[in-house]
């Protein structure tokens, strides 16, 4: 009597040791840059980030005008014609500019800080988003079309060594993937 839990026990573990793993690849980077949604983000975000570099540089340039403004008061303090009491009112007038502008550069600094986060913070959203899709679409073709027990990402991570070298084209469903993924943008285009 327990010898059959046994023997069924490794029938079993011997079943599913032969079974066949079935494993296809996927190119995360070429989907990424293939992928329609992907390129409108970036151009998206590249977009705002013109925008926040020509406020950036308006907002320098007042802060230049500023300076500018300064060193022209300074210039005219150094006037031997000027009385104590002009001197002392461009002196006060002088010291009030210096901590207006230096005041203006912590603002564009904070809000050059903030901007910049905040365009990280879009584009990590954005990123896992896109990176959320293709994983499902990824998941539903390996699942429906293949079988598949195991994907694989075949392309190089940021140091340059692949996670996978060497697989079999026919295991690559990058392309089909791509395809679905595109689908909705080729099937606007077609119907225009």
């Amino acid at each position: 009597k327990l010898l059959l839990p046994v023997l069924a026990m490794g029938a079993l573990a011997f079943n599913a040791a032969n079974a066949e793993l079935t494993i296809v690849t996927v190119d995360m980077q070429k989907l990424l840059d293939g992928y329609y949604k992907a390129t409108q983000a970036t151009q998206r975000l590249e977009s705002v980030q013109q925008q926040a570099i020509a406020e950036r540089e308006e907002k320098a340039k007042e802060i230049q005008a500023m300076a500018q403004e300064f060193q022209a008061k300074q210039e005219e303090l150094q006037n031997p014609v000027l009385s104590e009491d002009s001197k002392a009112e461009k002196e006060a007038e002088i010291q009030q500019m210096g901590m207006g502008i230096q005041q203006r550069q912590q603002e564009a600094q904070r809000w050059w800080n903030q901007k910049v986060n905040d365009l990280q913070n879009q584009s990590q959203e954005i990123s896992r988003d896109l990176i959320d899709e293709i994983i499902k679409v990824t998941n539903e073709i390996a699942l429906r079309d293949h079988s598949a027990d195991l994907v694989l990402d075949s392309s190089s991570p940021a140091g340059g060594v692949p996670t996978i070298l060497y697989g079999s084209d026919q295991l690559d469903i990058t392309d089909k993937v791509l395809t679905q993924l595109n689908y909705d943008i080729m099937d606007l285009r077609s119907k225009s």
